[in-house]
């Protein structure tokens, strides 16, 4: 009974010392202004933020109970025991306010400075070299198509004066052979007109010659009106015949001139046909000498410069087999090294499988190597008099 007795007392003491210590403090925290002021002396990120206040709880040890045989004790003092406290820093403050950055004090507004002119950037030899001859393969590429250009339409201008002319060429061949037609046709109508003519001077002259014969009135009369009647349509057919053969003439002479005019069309074509072909070969061989100048110049062109590449010297040895990528190699300067004889094997047995000639750093290469237990070896040499450092690899 006096032991029950004393745990209840000991945990009614927990509490109490536990509700003394925290509830002011809480109390506290909910009584704080809700906005703190920030020093202006120092922007809110670099002020340093305070350290939480840690209680320090004490404990009241109970009594030492007389010996006996000791009791279970009660639920009851099981659930008055209290709970660890939670650290302090885990615990939400209710009373702070994240502290706002203060508004700048109003004064003259900054003024920005002005930008610095950017310098050009200058241009390395190469790159110059590079432009110039970018911008002579433009300019070259330009004028070849250009030449291109006006040898096509020289050619096509070629290809029409050539069919204008054989166009000229047949009409004038038709012209000619209208002229010819013309010409047959005033002969024809003349050879009719003459014989016209010719028959009615006969008809004319038997009727002048014919003696007066002792026909009835009447006789005389029908055979002289059929007479005057012959000589009349003979007439009539010569002076048609005339008429004829002076159209036949003149359609002859026009006939002629247009085959004239189409023989000097075809003339004037085939000027042009040759022209045109002129100007096509030249442009042909302006396209030639084009050409010609565009790969001697390539020729006598200096190659680019390249970049400077820093070779290594390595060894002709057979290709080892595929290793796993290493790590990054530490920087080191490297310079050419002149071709010389491969060195002998080390004593150890195994190829050599590479040589590098280094001025510095020579040590770090060799320590990289072994770190992927790779043996290598460090020794100096001379190369074309300067001193330098031969790292060797063998496996």
């Amino acid at each position: 009974m006096d032991n029950r007795l004393t745990q209840r007392l000991v945990g009614a003491a927990v509490i109490t010392a536990l509700a003394v210590i925290f509830v002011p403090e809480m109390l506290e925290k909910q009584e704080a202004p809700s906005v703190v002021p920030a020093p202006t002396s120092e922007p809110p990120a670099v002020r340093p933020s305070p350290k939480p206040t840690v209680p320090t709880l004490t404990f009241s040890q109970p009594q030492p109970a007389p010996a006996g045989p000791a009791a279970n004790p009660p639920p009851a003092a099981e659930s008055a025991q209290p709970a660890p406290a939670p650290p302090a820093a885990a615990l939400p403050n209710p009373g702070a306010v994240p502290v706002m950055p203060t508004a700048p004090v109003a004064g003259t507004p900054a003024v920005p400075p002005s930008p610095e002119p950017v310098a050009p950037a200058s241009r390395t030899p190469t790159e110059s070299r590079q432009a110039a001859a970018a911008k002579a393969e433009r300019e070259e590429a330009a004028r070849r198509r250009a030449a291109q250009e006006a040898a096509a339409k020289a050619r096509a201008r070629a290809e029409a004066e050539r069919i204008a002319a054989a166009k000229a060429n047949a009409e004038a061949a038709r012209k000619a052979a209208q002229a010819e037609a013309a010409r047959v046709r005033a002969r024809a109508e003349a050879e009719r007109s003459a014989a016209a003519r010719t028959e009615a001077a006969r008809i004319e002259a038997s009727r002048n010659a014919t003696a007066p014969s002792h026909d009835s009135p009447a006789e005389t009369l029908a055979a002289q009106a059929e007479a005057a009647r012959a000589a009349a349509a003979a007439r009539r057919e010569a002076a048609r015949a005339d008429v004829a053969g002076r159209s036949a003439q003149i359609e002859a002479a026009q006939k002629a001139t247009q085959a004239e005019t189409a023989r000097a069309e075809a003339a004037r074509a085939e000027a042009a046909r040759r022209k045109a072909q002129v100007e096509a070969a030249r442009a042909r061989d302006a396209s030639a000498r084009a050409e010609a100048s565009r790969a001697d110049n390539a020729r006598a062109r200096p190659p680019a410069a390249l970049p400077k590449i820093q070779l290594v010297a390595k060894s002709e040895a057979p290709a080892a087999p595929a290793r796993p990528p290493a790590p990054a190699r530490p920087p080191a300067p490297i310079v050419a090294m002149s071709a010389r004889s491969q060195p002998a094997s080390p004593s150890g047995g195994g190829a050599v499988v590479g040589n590098y000639a280094l001025q510095e750093n020579a040590n770090a290469l060799r320590d990289y190597y072994r770190a992927q237990n790779t043996r290598a070896a460090v020794e100096r040499i001379e190369i074309n008099g300067r001193p330098m450092y031969q790292v060797r690899i063998w496996r």
